[in-house]
Parts: C-alpha cells; sequence; structure tokens
C-alpha cells in the first residue's frame, strides 16, 4: 500500500479525513449566511463524527460484522456531481454549493479506498477497503439524490 504499510495506518488516515470533514462543515456552518444551508453543514459534520465511530469500531476489530452488512446493501452511483465543477466552501454558499462540494469530497474518499483495495492481496483487506469505499459512495448517493430533488426540480 503506497504510503501505508499496514491496514492500521490506512484506517488511521481514513479517521483523520473524517475528522478533517468534520472540522471542515464544522467551519464552514459558522461562516454560512443561509440558515437551511447552515443546518445542512452541521448535519454533515454529524455524519463525518458517525463515519469516524464506524472506522474507529472497525479498527478495534468489527471488521467482519462491517463487512457483511455492507454487502448486503448494493449501492447506486448517480454520478451528478462527476461532471459538475466546485470550488471552496465560501461563506455566501447556497444549498447547491454544499451539496456538490460534499458529493466531490465523497466521490474522493470513494476513490481512495478503491484504491487502497486494489493494492493489497489479502481477502479480508480487501473486503474491508471495498466497504468502506461502498460507505463512501452511499454518502455520495444521498447527496446527490438531494441535489436532483432540490436543484434539478427547478429545472
Amino acid at each position: 500500500m503506497e504510503g501505508y504499510n499496514s491496514i492500521e495506518a490506512v484506517l488511521e488516515r481514513a479517521i483523520q479525513l473524517e475528522v478533517e470533514a468534520a472540522a471542515l462543515y464544522t467551519k464552514a456552518a459558522a461562516t454560512v449566511q443561509n440558515e437551511p444551508v447552515r443546518k445542512r453543514l452541521e448535519e454533515m459534520a454529524i455524519q463525518e463524527q458517525h463515519h469516524k465511530s464506524k472506522l474507529e469500531d472497525v479498527r478495534a476489530g468489527n471488521v467482519r460484522w462491517a463487512i457483511r452488512r455492507s454487502k448486503a446493501e448494493p449501492v447506486t452511483d448517480l454520478r451528478l456531481s462527476d461532471h459538475l465543477v466546485s470550488g471552496e466552501l465560501a461563506p455566501d454558499a447556497d444549498y447547491q454549493d454544499v451539496l456538490l462540494f460534499a458529493a466531490q469530497r465523497e466521490k474522493t474518499a470513494h476513490e481512495f479506498y478503491k484504491a487502497m483495495a486494489e493494492m493489497v492481496e489479502d481477502k479480508l483487506t480487501q473486503s474491508l477497503f471495498e466497504m468502506l469505499a461502498d460507505e463512501e459512495l452511499r454518502h455520495k448517493y444521498v447527496l446527490e439524490k438531494t441535489y436532483e430533488e432540490v436543484v434539478y426540480k427547478d429545472f
């Protein structure tokens, strides 16, 4: 695993990414002026904190349960945000900006875990990374579905 010498190192990096995402959303929520956008950012920060807790559970040894649960739930990628451009979250960000930014962030996390799964030969470790990739893809789906329902309905 390029840059990582163990599954624990990858999990530590993943936990760090979730902490960074929660901090980013919390900071953005404190500066955004639109109340519905602020609430969505606060919700996203809480979701990232839950992701961190799940990763800590996996690190503590609950790997097989997480993998079984993940395989039972199919994941859809709407790919809406794949073709749209997003910048950083500005204080004047609207709901569309937040949804797009968050969906693209989840896509990046998904790609990170998929790459990790392809780098290892151990089947359990591959399954763990695939589960984590699917979890991020699920989050992307929810954001894109919301984007579709809120933003695209106006077109």
